[in-house]
């Protein structure tokens, strides 16, 4: 269990969200790699350090367990299809972020957060065999019951608890909560600054009256104890309105979020008369991971999973993405056998711009995907391991544009949620 006094997370061994969150500092600044996320995970990864390194820029991050829940909770959502099953657990935590680039002073930002994440695992009894997985040692996609007998290309033998659980989906949503400790030194804080204030007024008051020197006894401790006293009283006031403009100020910017309260009850109970065990926590994690991977691509137009025209300029400059939390439904409408579905999202982002940070821009972003009614949700699906429908091969579809076996094209949308549009609104 995370302690609130540590200064770095530490995870319990047998806890994959915890270990998740103790590498996710370190693989970010590309200093680790991150084992327990999922191959999509790893690869917008890739493809986040890969910006950065076009920008000359670097991100350092240090995540510490704080608050009510750093020790973890569930959601009671589940999600599963015939072979795998997915659950959502969630930490406080304070989160430091230092975005530097050449040997400008870093850009640093603190900021209590929540972490999502999304574990998905084998149905215990299921036989997965015959699925594909990316082999861990040499990438290439293979048969889970080849890697666990030995990978065809590399020899590296895998047992199951090395390929599955794997967290494939997590964001991080701002906390406003205080725990006990963070209000008393924050009330401490002003209640301090206060008392020097007035004991400097007062000093000062004394001495324009010619009353402070010579300075008795009586009369210094009247003006430390007046002091403290005012400024235990003024201090507290002073800090209790400042909190409530924070709270103001916070609120506000939550204000155009409300229009997504219910929009994820709305579309799942829309989206059951097509596939009844849907879950929009599962099609939210999915969206914004597809968004991080396609805004930090090169080229998105050469990944599978975008089907839609160049997006705006300014996103070449984006090196960072914090999705707030927040999805609203705006609608879907039926083609052709295929499911369009258009989405927004609140994001926070960090740009890299003619070598100048600029941090903490909130921007809302309207998604639309699409997928064939006909396939059946697959919670394993990733790009990295897509199979031929024509001759049943396994490819990392980020490498090829057809299969690689027999030449045939493939669609994105056939096999699993593809991007038409991203738009800023």
């Amino acid at each position: 269990m995370a302690k609130e006094e540590q200064a770095v997370w530490k995870a319990d061994s047998n806890n994959i969200y915890e270990r998740f969150i103790e590498q996710l500092d370190e693989a970010i600044s590309g200093e680790r790699e991150l084992t327990e996320g999922d191959q999509d995970t790893r690869y917008a990864l890739k493809l986040q350090q890969e910006r950065l390194a076009e920008k000359g820029a670097r991100i350092h991050c240090k995540i510490t367990p704080r608050g009510h829940m750093s020790d973890g909770r569930k959601l009671s959502r589940r999600w599963k299809d015939n072979h795998y099953v997915s659950e959502v657990a969630y930490y406080t935590s304070m989160w430091e972020r230092d975005i530097t680039v050449g040997s400008e002073r870093p850009h640093r930002q603190k900021s209590k957060m929540t972490i999502y994440e999304t574990k998905t695992d084998v149905i215990g009894g299921e036989d997965v065999g015959d699925d594909t997985y990316v082999c861990p040692g040499c990438g290439a996609p293979s048969k889970i019951k080849e890697l666990l007998d030995g990978c065809p290309y590399c020899g590296s033998k895998f047992q199951m608890s090395e390929l599955y659980p794997k967290i494939t989906s997590h964001y991080l949503v701002r906390d406003l909560s205080f725990t006990n400790e963070e209000m008393k030194v924050y009330l401490m804080k002003f209640m301090i600054a206060t008392g020097i204030v007035i004991f400097l007024a007062m000093a000062i008051g004394m001495a324009s009256r010619g009353e402070l020197f010579p300075l008795g006894i009586a009369k210094l401790i009247v003006l430390l104890l007046g002091s403290a006293m005012f400024g235990v009283v003024m201090g507290y006031f002073i800090a209790s309105i400042t909190l409530i403009g924070k709270v103001t100020v916070a609120a506000g910017q939550t204000v155009p979020m409300l229009g997504t309260i219910g929009a994820g009850k709305r579309f799942e109970t829309l989206m059951k008369k097509h596939s009844p065990d849907f879950s929009f926590e599962y099609f939210s994690g999915k969206t914004v991971a597809l968004l991080k991977t396609i805004l930090f691509a090169k080229d998105p137009q050469e990944l599978p999973i975008y089907l839609g025209g160049p997006l705006d300029e300014h996103f070449r400059d984006v090196v960072d993405i914090w999705f707030l939390g927040a999805m609203g439904f705006k609608g879907m409408k039926e083609k052709d056998g295929y499911l369009h579905v258009t989405v927004y999202a609140f994001l926070e982002n960090a740009y890299v711009t003619n070598g100048k940070v600029k941090a903490g821009k909130r921007e809302k972003i309207l998604i639309t995907l699409v997928k064939n009614l006909s396939v059946p949700i697959q919670y394993n699906f990733s790009i990295k391991k897509l199979e031929c429908p024509n001759c049943h091969g396994s490819f990392d579809a980020t490498k090829h544009t057809s299969c690689p076996y027999c030449g045939s094209t493939y669609r994105m949308e056939d096999v699993d949620w593809a991007v038409e549009s991203i738009e800023l609104d």
